[in-house]
């Protein structure tokens, strides 16, 4: 894994994951299963290709995964990437832990020539749309009822970097 150099006051550490040795990918699901619940969009034969083709950071506190979120390229131009998703463990919601991931990553995402990140939101999840909206300036671009099936709505979200 590679150490973001990172900008948070928190004593978070932000990693790309950029190999699969050990037992990584399975690490992730479990976190994706424990913020999400099992049985979500995540497993292994997901969590791989996205490793090796896409971009996967981790945080770490004190020596322990708490967190993952993972981007693609678009296709739409070399410039920007999807924001696929993002999870932190239960117990380190509300710390401040999960804003400080998202704006080292998105510093890095910078540095590195992306300039415009795309994500897809449940209009029902308030509290991301803020977060999203309020912290990071990302702003509404479209909504799409029914982008997963019948109920499943989303907003499509993008922020100029």
């Amino acid at each position: 894994m590679t150490i973001l150099p990172v900008a948070n006051k928190i004593d978070l550490i932000v990693k790309v994951v950029d190999d699969l040795t050990g037992d990584i990918a399975r690490r992730l699901v479990e976190i994706e299963d424990k913020a999400f619940g099992e049985g979500g969009l995540h497993n292994e034969w997901l969590m791989v290709p996205m490793i090796r083709y896409g971009r996967v950071f981790t945080a770490e506190l004190e020596g322990q995964l708490v967190g993952s979120a993972q981007f693609m390229r678009a296709w739409i131009g070399h410039d920007t990437v999807y924001f696929y998703g993002v999870s932190m463990l239960p117990q380190y919601r509300g710390q401040g832990l999960g804003t400080a991931f998202l704006k080292d990553i998105l510093s890095y995402l910078k540095k590195d020539g992306v300039r415009k990140v795309i994500l897809s939101v449940s209009p029902q999840n308030k509290r991301a749309v803020h977060l999203y909206r309020e912290r990071f300036g990302f702003r509404t671009v479209n909504s799409i009822a029914g982008e997963y099936g019948p109920g499943e709505d989303r907003l499509i979200m993008e922020c100029i970097l």
